[in-house]
Order: structure tokens, then C-alpha cells, then sequence
């Protein structure tokens, strides 16, 4: 039986496992997110606007303990990052697979044990930082964002600050807080001239998980990963795509 990591407040592992996967598209209760908002294009953080949506392709790195080289395995699963409406001068974002998604569409898939979930988060700016923050009745599970709340500054991060030239997450045992950034990076057939990384693994201390988010005013979020204490020459994430 395979397991698998799920990012949840307070908890860590579901695993599940089927030798006659069970297809789950054609559910009549389905209610698709984004009926009726208009298409504006990804998620930006320099121009948020309702209907703003970006999609994220799921995968699993692992670094040779030997070499330090990393390998990347991009599974079926496709998730929305969306700003639905606002309310009290915070935007609505909504988080979800999609429809074709292989944990919605069979029982073998890493997010199988959650595969309908809808997350709601607030996003807010103030400051030259953007806030992500969980609603009071909101389930604290999250395909994105841990915690009740997280900053990432959008002031550009440089020099001195360390290079991260091919955007990846620290395969290693941390505990604090810190900034590096990305320049010139191709993703996916994107090119991203500057990202911002922030890394958060103080949870680690505590044999939690370890955080990195890459993002970019224009562009919202490129790409976030997550290593756990247990693991931590492996890693798992979501890229931006094109669409």
C-alpha cells in the first residue's frame, strides 16, 4: 500500500490504495467553482481581479543523495487557484482539482482522499505584501497554503540574498525563515525573469514540513513545494502551466 503526504493544519499522512480504481467524473452534486465568472486570465498580485484563475500541474522531486541531482515526476493531477468574488475587502480565492484530475477520476491518485475538496482563503495586499489567510469556518486543510496565515513580500528579493538558480526547495532538515531568489527561469514554456523564494520550515523543528513559495507580482505563484522531516531528500509541488 502506497502512502501519501497530504497538507493539512495539525495533521500529516492519509494513504489509500485500490486495485479497481473507481471513476468519480460524472458526479451529478458537482458544482464547477468558476460557472459564471469570466475568464481574466491567471491570478495576479499586482492586478487581482474576480475570475482570475491559474492552473498547477502536481509532482514529486527527488534529489541523488550522491550526485544532488533532482528528477521530477509530474503526475495527472491538475489543480485551480481561482479569485471567486470578495467579501469585507478581502478577495475570495478557491482552491480545486479539476474534473480530469487522476485523483478525481480513480481512487489511485496521491490526492485521493480529498479529491472533491473546494478551499476557500482570503487574499489580501497591504504593505508591499500579499496575505493569504483562512476564513474562521473554513476546513484548515489546504492544497496550498498551511497555517492561519501566511505574508509573502512582493518587494523584489536580491542580492545578498542566496541565488536559487533552478528554483528549488531545500532537500534538508531547516527551521526558520529566509528569502533567495530565481532570475531567468523557464517553467513549462514560461520564462520568468525574477521570483521571489520564501522558504518557511520552522515546522521542521518539530518533525513538520518544510515550505518554499516562488512567486512573482505578474504572475502570482509559480511554483510552491513541500519536504517533509521524515524525507527530506524528497519533495512534492505544484508548477504553474500555461493555459
Amino acid at each position: 500500500m502506497k502512502t501519501f503526504l497530504i497538507i493539512v493544519l495539525g495533521l500529516a499522512l492519509f494513504s489509500c490504495s485500490s486495485d479497481e480504481p473507481t471513476p468519480k467524473t460524472n458526479d451529478p452534486q458537482y458544482e464547477d467553482p468558476l460557472e459564471g465568472l469570466p475568464d481574466k486570465g491567471p491570478v495576479r498580485f499586482d492586478n487581482p481581479e474576480i475570475g482570475q484563475r491559474s492552473y498547477y500541474t502536481f509532482f514529486e522531486a527527488t534529489e541523488d543523495n550522491s550526485s544532488h541531482e533532482v528528477s521530477f515526476n509530474y503526475t495527472a493531477d491538475t489543480l485551480v487557484l481561482a479569485i471567486t468574488g470578495q467579501e469585507s475587502g478581502k478577495w475570495i480565492v478557491k482552491e480545486f482539482l479539476t474534473q480530469a484530475s487522476n485523483s478525481k477520476t480513480s481512487d489511485d491518485g496521491y490526492w485521493s482522499s480529498v479529491p472533491d475538496s473546494v478551499i476557500v482563503r482570503y487574499l489580501e495586499f497591504e504593505n508591499d505584501s500579499v496575505y493569504f489567510s483562512k476564513p474562521t469556518e473554513a476546513d484548515p486543510f489546504s492544497f496550498v497554503f498551511v497555517g492561519n496565515k501566511i505574508t509573502l513580500p512582493l518587494s523584489p528579493v536580491d542580492d545578498p540574498a542566496p541565488l536559487n538558480p533552478d528554483c528549488l526547495p531545500m532537500f534538508g532538515l531547516g527551521s526558520t525563515i529566509w528569502m533567495q531568489y530565481t532570475v531567468n527561469y523557464s517553467q513549462h514554456g514560461q520564462t520568468f525573469d525574477h521570483l521571489n523564494n520564501y522558504f518557511d520550515y520552522r515546522a521542521m523543528t518539530y518533525d513538520g514540513l518544510g515550505f518554499m513559495y516562488a512567486y512573482e507580482p505578474s504572475y502570482g505563484i509559480v511554483r510552491w513545494t513541500w519536504v517533509s522531516y521524515w524525507s527530506w531528500d524528497q519533495a512534492n509541488g505544484w508548477d504553474l502551466i500555461p493555459k
